[in-house]
């Protein structure tokens, strides 16, 4: 039998154990030649990613154990340099692959580099021609591994080398995303002594070097008190000096991202028994990545303009973003000359910054001073969805108030009538729907029709393959009214057995859908989060209309208090990812081949029969959006004329002819046992 095809069936078990034995097995059973020594060597590499750890203590140390076996055999099988050259190829090949999610197992394959020669594998892989999506990729892996393994000793380092790399060939995006992305849990491992040696100084660099944007600051923000206190309950000199750089790094950054009373009002406590009384500022004298809002590169190449991240903020900023990209709704918003509505007013100057502004951030902190829903506070993370509703709430029920001034019309006791059919948010995303129920003693039916401007799509308790349409057929399909839920017949004067089923009876111009990802837990009594996946259809049907998907919100995380949203959304042809303050070129389908924790959650589709506006001319503008934009250009202007000109290649090209391979050797396992897994 080949070697491949020896390898191959030791993945199909459904224990680890079981996996790493019948790996070892076919390995020690196979004769070694030169034709086929890299083809074990690669097959290594592939059934490690699919080993998951164990998380029983006795088959943990049984895997650990494997593992060193599967090590030896590396280290041997990997005694050249060619064959180390096919191995961390296998090794990046995966690593940087968006449709598998791999055991940081995986990992032991950076054991075969000495420690010194990291930066020279970093560089090769840098220069081998992959691309930025491909690199973003590898290093998110590599970070979300750091996260949860403490065996692989190199891991650190060369997660750090390879940001580095990054940072000297201006990736500063990829930088970015990835910081945004994993900066919480990170931060939290600092608390374990095996975990910090390696995290540690990954978190400095990421904290230092993001001096453009408070966003990744402001996420450590709610866990400084738990670390501060675990390191001082463990009293060691590493705890001890994790501290005092913890507390210098907040007490610069403070400084350096002033004006968020709030945030830092809680954090000061903390930090003030430790707190610095000089050289604090030293932390950030440190080059740092590129100061995007000092570019033009940015957006005179992409057109797009990215959001503030104002603490936690980043439910708000996906959302105004996912607005903003339906042409419809903003065109509309742009073209109300209605006066008394601070918030369409502010929306206003938000969407013709947006659209026309040379600035490649800007801050949306009045729409947050005039659209947080009561309950959300600042500084703390909140539901996109919420924030959604109570937006569109608000707009609607000021435009509707407006116009009945105006016309001097009373408002409808139901809300409903020509008022509510009128404001630009009905008119965008407004449809109807009819709701009958049944009951089943009598036979009665009643009838009660709903505006809506969102359909909540929750997921069937009996089903794992979801996609859009299955859960739009879900809603739609007849629901039985029994035991606690029983109907109230008003022919019957009781509770009784019955059937309700919705109908849509009119159809928005562009439909928005949540898909019900959080749900309560009885038994905990909090919120929680279902990961499933979604099959994203590109086009889907409500009735008799076709829709076109154009945006998504998508969190990234596996609680609802907690995690990251941002948003994709297609321009004409082409997709982008609206991340805060960060704007990428990206594809339909890097956002179809999401994996939980990352879960599209917000749903835009744009009705077929309905025609995609043109973006609004500059000309048609009003005079005070005019004056608006002025006044932006004028900051610019100055602005520009503060800071020296850089424009930074983000996108380096890169040549295809394989370099060197880096040095290999040394650095095997050790079977300490306080090197555990991180759950």
């Amino acid at each position: 039998m080949a070697v491949k095809q020896k390898v191959v069936e030791c993945v199909d078990p459904a224990t680890t154990e079981v996996r790493l034995q019948l790996l070892l097995r076919a390995l020690q059973g196979t004769p070694r030649d030169g034709l086929h020594r890299d083809k074990v060597c690669v097959d290594i590499v592939v059934s490690l990613g699919l080993c998951q750890i164990p998380s029983d203590l006795l088959e943990f140390k049984q895997f650990i154990s494997d593992l060193n076996r599967v090590e030896g055999i590396l280290k041997q099988e990997c005694a050249n340099a060619e064959l180390m050259y096919a191995t961390l190829r296998a090794l990046y090949n995966e690593i940087s692959d968006a449709s598998k999610v791999l055991s940081p197992a995986m990992s032991i394959v950076l054991q075969l580099i000495d420690i010194d020669a990291i930066p020279s594998a970093v560089k090769w892989i840098l220069n081998s021609g992959y691309s930025d999506q491909s690199l973003e990729r590898a290093l998110l892996n590599l970070c979300t591994w750091l996260t949860k393994w403490t065996y692989t000793s190199n891991l650190g380092p060369l997660v750090l080398s390879f940001m580095q790399g990054l940072e000297a060939d201006q990736h500063f995006d990829i930088l970015l995303e990835v910081t945004l992305a994993t900066i919480e849990p990170l931060f939290m491992l600092l608390i374990l002594p095996d975990s910090r040696k390696s995290v540690g100084p990954v978190v400095l660099y990421m904290l230092s070097k993001v001096q453009n944007s408070p966003d990744a600051f402001h996420k450590i923000i709610p866990c400084v008190q738990h670390v501060i206190t675990s390191l001082e309950k463990e009293n060691s000199d590493t705890s001890r000096d994790y501290i005092h750089k913890i507390v210098r790094l907040c007490a610069a950054l403070m400084e350096h991202f002033p004006g968020y009373t709030a945030l830092y009002g809680k954090l000061k406590p903390v930090l003030q028994p430790y707190f610095p009384m000089e050289n604090y500022k030293e932390l950030l004298h440190c080059k740092s990545w590129a100061d995007i809002n000092s570019t033009v590169s940015i957006r005179s190449s992409l057109g797009k303009v990215g959001l503030t991240n104002l603490g936690n903020t980043c439910y708000m900023n996906s959302v105004l973003q996912a607005l903003f990209m339906t042409k419809l709704f903003r065109n509309e918003v742009l073209l109300m000359d209605k006066i008394t509505m601070p918030l369409f007013h502010n929306l206003q100057d938000l969407f013709v910054l947006l659209q026309h502004s040379q600035k490649c951030t800007l801050s949306p902190n009045d729409i947050l001073h005039l659209a947080r829903p009561p309950g959300f506070q600042l500084g703390h993370q909140h539901d996109s969805s919420e924030f959604l509703g109570y937006l569109l709430d608000v707009l609607h029920e000021q435009e509707r108030t407006v116009s009945e001034e105006s016309l001097q019309q009373p408002t409808t006791s139901n809300g409903s009538g020509m008022n509510l059919a009128n404001t630009i948010v009905q008119q965008s995303f407004g449809g109807k729907t009819m709701t009958v129920s049944t009951c089943d003693h009598c036979g009665r039916r009643s009838e009660r029709s709903d505006n809506f401007r969102e359909l909540q799509l929750s997921f069937p308790n009996n089903s794992e393959n979801h996609s859009v349409t299955s859960l739009l057929h879900y809603y739609l399909q007849p629901e039985k009214l029994c035991g606690d839920n029983q109907y109230h017949c008003d022919k019957c004067k009781g509770l009784t057995d019955g059937e309700r089923v919705t109908h849509i009876i009119e159809t928005p111009r562009r439909l928005i859908l949540t898909l019900k990802h959080f749900g309560y837990d009885s038994v905990s009594q909090q919120k929680t989060k279902l990961l499933h996946r979604v099959k994203l259809e590109d086009y889907i049907q409500l009735g008799e209309i076709n829709y076109e998907l154009y945006a998504a919100v998508v969190h990234c995380g596996s609680s609802v208090d907690s995690g990251h949203y941002y948003t994709f959304a297609k321009d004409n042809e082409d997709w982008y990812k609206f991340n805060d303050c960060l704007v990428l070129k990206t594809t339909a389908m890097q956002l179809c081949e999401l994996k939980p924790p990352e879960t599209p959650y917000i749903l835009f589709y744009r009705s077929q029969d309905s025609e995609e506006p043109d973006n609004l001319q500059r000309t048609r503008l009003s005079q005070r959006l005019q004056s608006v934009l002025n006044k932006d250009t004028t900051e610019f202007e100055s602005e520009k004329r503060k800071r020296p000109s850089r424009v930074y290649n983000t996108r380096q090209s890169r040549g295809n002819d394989d370099p060197p391979p880096p040095g290999c050797g040394g650095g095997g396992f050790t079977n300490s046992s306080s090197n555990m897994y991180v759950c």
